[in-house]
């Protein structure tokens, strides 16, 4: 099976949002956008980048979450066009999960956007997608809004979930490709700040180093990395970066990581195609050390 993992596209529709504002996000996000954000999220990525995905032929394509900036209902519309195009040629391949922006405020997610223009995506906080008869992909969804910072949380329920999910995967013998928005680790060059790391990460470890799933695929911090942490050396955590993103940086610069795995879970191949700003996806070797 080819896989690619890709993420934080983060379609935007216009500076400044007039709703909502009992939100500090929706004033502080829209200045940010206007200053900053907008120069690093070119439209002009969007189309090559889910083209780029396209062309890969892959079996499963992993989007592990932001499909927006500001969760506002023409975003939705936007990314629900983009990923169409993807839905059209993978199909049931497609596994999909939310981020935090798109969950961005209570009120955005009262209305209901994103399940109704991205129907794709489970319903439930905790899902499992069976590839093979031995490979189970189980996604985890720790996003919720926030009014001020950009955090992940892991709850007890949904962590209880997680936890039977993978006993079950544990009792068939099933080799876990482990997917969700936030990192739980993350390389010493690249610590997370305190508003915007997944509360409670500390499970999350002790879930991956007690059931040891073959992967974990994860984005939300725009640095594209594989790293197979001593503390759970089992798992490769893969963080597949932006493929929306613009940067002088080759790991932050637009791109997504593809392998190939066999029905023994062994994978080959493992690979990040980096984008040159104009045409060509540039891959790269990522190690699995």
């Amino acid at each position: 099976m080819k896989f690619v993992h890709f993420g934080d596209l983060h379609v935007w529709s216009r500076c400044f949002v007039w709703r909502e504002l009992q939100y500090p996000k929706r004033w502080i996000g829209p200045v940010n956008l206007r200053l900053n954000r907008r120069k690093r999220f070119p439209p002009g990525y969007r189309l090559p980048a889910i083209e780029a995905v396209i062309k890969e032929k892959t079996d499963i394509a992993v989007y592990t979450g932001d499909f927006t900036t500001f969760a506002l209902r023409e975003e939705f519309v936007m990314a629900s066009a983009l990923f169409e195009r993807i839905f059209e040629k993978v199909g049931d391949g497609l596994i999909a999960l939310p981020g935090n922006h798109d969950r961005y405020t209570e009120a955005s997610v009262q209305k209901g956007h994103m399940e109704h223009y991205l129907a794709f995506l489970p319903k439930e906080r905790v899902f499992t997608r069976q590839l093979a008869p031995r490979i189970t992909v189980v996604g985890v969804d720790h996003a919720y809004p926030f009014r001020l910072r950009s955090n992940g949380i892991v709850k007890d329920d949904v962590h209880e979930q997680l936890v039977e999910t993978m006993e079950r995967m544990k009792r068939t013998n099933q080799i876990v490709i482990l997917a969700g928005h936030f990192p739980f680790i993350t390389p010493p060059e690249h610590p997370e700040s305190w508003h915007h790391k997944l509360i409670g990460e500390e499970k999350m470890l002790e879930l991956v180093r007690t059931y040891k799933p073959r992967l974990y695929l994860h984005g939300h911090k725009h640095v594209r990395w594989s790293l197979r942490d001593e503390r759970c050396p089992d798992t490769l955590c893969l963080n597949c970066g932006s493929i929306g993103m613009k940067s002088d940086s080759r790991e932050k610069q637009a791109g997504y990581i593809t392998w190939d795995m066999d029905d023994r879970g062994e994978i080959r191949n493992l690979t990040a195609k980096v984008f040159d700003g104009r045409s060509t996806w540039v891959p790269h070797d990522l190690s699995q050390d």
